[in-house]
């Protein structure tokens, strides 16, 4: 191509980039959160500025897209987009999930030793900061995993079946669990003994080698105080895929697909609770070093990521998500932006409300250096309506529990699930009003901490069934909500 034509194209995609980059704050959002806390709601609404000011529309080549990098990067990366979809659906950005995780699948490859693209610009194209070439560049090793496992989640929030029926989608989950396990020696019975420069190109051969051993990351911890061979998170990641796979698979009714991935997944929680597991200290361990040493939780630059051992849900013991919680509530201050943005909904969960909402509004603090990093602002969308508003699929239904301290009250509006649209308003943690404000009808599993033998829906008394959450018990009643329709439901206080 001539250099004139090379001139015109990149002056095109420069001013089509320019348009898109005018109209990104143009998308709108039915996403309107309202509280007695007037800071938070102050935080809340920021967020939402914020995350549609990244958001633009299908003018650029890659098509529907929301940043989920570096500030002006202009691309989105696997991990980010992982940890900001649900928030992002909750926006109203479903075209461009759906898109931006079918980009991601669609770019798996033999000759990547099948990793995807690690980053995805605007254009397309894969970044250039992180990637030369098929044989050399960037990637994290649980992103693969944690793409499945973000398939899963998106589905149950959507329901939308093409992530999990695409064929794309498909043949990322199984190539992933399978051929990329092994050609990346992944698997609990060679992953210690693994070669940390596998696949690094030879220099002599291969003298512009730009990324070295960053090609293939066995974790998302990239610090550390030597050469780690693994990280826990690479080890919570596979199981939160195959666990999540496996659910797939129970979806599309193949479960006799499913005993392999049952077999590898008792093997990896096996290691996870022996390798991993400190039994003298009663704590996870976190970084695994060539000199066969580990390190624990640490602060500062190099910072431990057990956080994922919560987020991936691979814990079953209470006093072993308390461990780290403590650990984090003690520290969440020195903690980088990337890290700190998974902590709100599981202190909001582990029924801190007033710990998780001190850390949103330092998220969103204008003194906070780093609040214009996107995942900040996505996650925050979804800390408020998961955490705080304690709205989430339940199976068939849409669950709500309020978290909120005593005689406060909040309103969450046009929230995008299952499809539809839903309002949610709590009155301290004794009255909810669900609308839905779709045209299909939805069942709402209406939940409250305590133990109540019944409940008023609008000026009728139901019987309430009662389950345990982190130990204690949860009343609940199951109400079919027709298109339109106002549900209020309420307990004695």
């Amino acid at each position: 191509m001539s250099y004139s034509f090379t001139r015109f194209f990149f002056l095109l995609f420069s001013f089509l980039g320019f348009l898109s980059l005018r109209s990104q704050s143009e998308i709108p959002s039915p996403f309107l959160f309202q509280s007695s806390d007037n800071e938070l709601q102050s935080a809340v609404q920021w967020a939402k500025e914020k995350a549609l000011s990244y958001a633009h529309d299908d003018s650029d080549p890659v098509g529907f897209w929301y940043e989920a990098a570096l500030p002006n990067r202009e691309a989105f990366c696997m991990r980010d987009v992982s940890h900001q979809s649900v928030g992002a659906e909750i926006l109203g950005l479903s075209k461009h999930n759906s898109n931006m995780l079918l980009k991601f699948a669609q770019n798996i490859s033999e000759s990547k030793d099948y990793a995807s693209y690690w980053e995805i610009n605007r254009y397309n194209q894969p970044a250039p900061v992180d990637y030369e070439s098929d044989r050399d560049f960037w990637y994290n090793l649980p992103a693969n995993f944690d793409l499945i496992f973000t398939m899963n989640r998106l589905f149950e929030w959507t329901q939308d079946s093409t992530y999990i029926e695409h064929p794309s989608f498909q043949k990322f989950c199984s190539l992933s669990l399978n051929e990329y396990v092994d050609r990346w020696a992944l698997s609990h019975d060679v992953i210690t003994t693994r070669d940390r420069s596998l696949f690094v190109q030879d220099p002599k051969a291969f003298p512009k080698n730009r990324f070295g051993k960053n090609r293939g990351i066995p974790t998302y911890n990239e610090g550390g105080r030597g050469e780690s061979l693994l990280g826990i998170d690479m080890t919570a990641s596979y199981i939160a895929g195959l666990k999540s796979y496996i659910e797939i698979l129970n979806h599309l009714g193949r479960d006799q697909e499913t005993e392999v991935y049952a077999a590898k997944l008792t093997d990896e929680l096996h290691f996870l609770n022996t390798f991993w597991w400190d039994a003298s200290k009663k704590v996870y361990r976190s970084i695994y070093y060539q000199d066969q040493s580990f390190d624990y939780f640490m602060v500062g630059k190099d910072q431990a990521y057990l956080h994922y051992l919560l987020y991936f849900d691979v814990l079953s013991k209470p006093s072993q998500i308390n461990t780290i919680l403590n650990e984090y509530r003690a520290r969440q201050q020195s903690l980088i932006i990337e890290l700190k943005s998974y902590l709100p909904i599981l202190f909001y969960e582990k029924n801190e409300p007033a710990t998780a909402t001190k850390i949103i509004l330092e998220l969103c603090d204008e003194a906070n250096t780093r609040r214009d990093y996107p995942e900040n602002s996505f996650t925050v969308i979804e800390h408020v309506t998961r955490g705080l508003m304690g709205i989430n699929p339940s199976q068939e239904a849409i669950a709500t529990q309020s978290r909120l301290e005593a005689s406060q009250w909040a309103k969450v509006e046009g929230v995008s699930i299952f499809g539809t649209q839903i309002d949610v308003e709590h009155h301290s943690r004794y009255k909810t009003v669900f609308s839905n404000k779709g045209n299909q009808k939805v069942l709402w599993k209406a939940m409250f901490e305590g133990e109540y033998d019944r409940v008023w829906v609008d000026n009728k008394i139901l019987q309430t069934q009662i389950e345990k959450q982190n130990g204690s018990p949860v009343s609940f009643v199951f109400i079919p909500v027709n298109e339109y329709q106002e549900v209020t439901v309420a307990v004695e206080d």
